[in-house]
């Protein structure tokens, strides 16, 4: 056992007030930082204003935040500045104040093919109003921005939910314009997100893509938003940034399903897990699910124990690390 992650929990469950965000350990040398770098604001479509999305965040115990609103479709803008780096800097004055690291960004909103590209790190996010698509990742490009693609499945782009890569995504990675790709976003994940970070070696994400109200749209029905783990080396933004380049992410979706490489996610599993035997005690609040084909299904509750059957190997259903692969466990040994 190591009872100070157990004492830390149950401190922070007993005083933490809001803090809803899960718990989770950091890993070795990197902090493990929550963090939602899609979302937007009535700048775009939202329907708040960017204050309300720093307040969000820290109630729910959250690092950084991503101001992305839409560049393309303001159907506000009678009411609201049109100057695509406003929602941003008024979000960045509140969020210094309170300690939220606030990343400037912006949505570039075509149709499928390319379909919807967040770019963030930018510096100036009106020099991407720009008709030509290609025209418009150079300039992020050249303003050092991170870009991923967005819902790659989302229905309004792949009516059959299917995730389909194209020649367009190809020259971007080619180009090395692409960085990383959402695998939760919203309500719903996809698991073939895996497969395309895995073989053009992108960093994996998971987003709220937050248009109404946090508490409404996630935390009625789930413990949090979806979100991604960032594995910096320190609570900075110029941290953050690294570690997207270095692909020091993994997903995690507002039903605690968990993806990213192989490697990483290993690490992540076995440091919130002590394991003595067959017996686990969750030093996260994230749950696992234990399978083995065998000895059948078994649960592990967040700051739960549980003691599995004799069998050196478990796959972890609610841990993707490919397309048709989940993490797998070995006991035991």
């Amino acid at each position: 056992m190591r009872p100070k992650y157990i004492f830390t929990a149950i401190f922070l469950l007993a005083f933490g007030g809001l803090l809803s965000a899960q718990i989770v350990p950091d890993l070795g040398e990197y902090k493990t930082l929550k963090c939602d770098f899609h979302m937007h604001t009535i700048f775009s479509d939202g329907l708040v204003w960017p204050t309300i999305r720093v307040d969000e965040a820290i109630d729910e115990g959250l690092d950084a935040i991503a101001i992305t609103d839409h560049l393309e479709y303001l159907p506000h803008k009678k009411y609201v500045s049109t100057d695509m780096n406003a929602s941003f800097e008024i979000a960045k004055k509140k969020a210094d104040r309170k300690g939220l690291i606030c990343i400037a960004g912006a949505e570039i909103t075509r149709w499928m093919p390319p379909g919807h590209l967040n770019a963030i790190f930018l510096k100036d996010a009106n020099k991407l109003v720009i008709d030509d698509f290609l025209s418009v990742i150079e300039e992020a490009i050249n303003q050092g921005a991170f870009i991923f693609w967005n819902h790659p499945g989302w229905i309004v782009h792949q009516p059959d939910r299917v995730v389909r890569w194209y020649n367009i995504h190809t020259t971007l990675v080619e180009r090395g314009w692409l960085h990383g790709i959402e695998f939760a976003n919203t309500h719903e994940y996809y698991t073939a997100s895996i497969g395309l970070c895995k073989k053009y070696d992108l960093a994996v994400f998971g987003n709220s893509d937050v248009h109404g109200i946090v508490q409404h749209d996630f935390l009625e029905k789930h413990a949090h938003r979806p979100m991604t783990l960032v594995f910096a080396t320190e609570r900075s933004e110029e941290a953050i940034k690294e570690a997207l380049f270095a692909k020091r992410t993994i997903a995690l979706s507002e039903d605690d399903v968990l993806a990213g490489p192989k490697e990483l996610v290993d690490q992540f599993v076995n440091a919130c897990l002590d394991i003595d035997g067959y017996t686990l005690t969750n030093l996260s609040e994230i749950p696992f699910i234990f399978e083995n084909k065998e000895l059948g299904t078994h649960s592990l509750e967040p700051l739960g124990s549980l003691t599995l059957p004799n069998a050196e190997e478990w796959d972890i259903t609610n841990v993707w690390i490919d397309k048709n692969e989940h993490l797998t466990l070995l006991l035991g040994q």
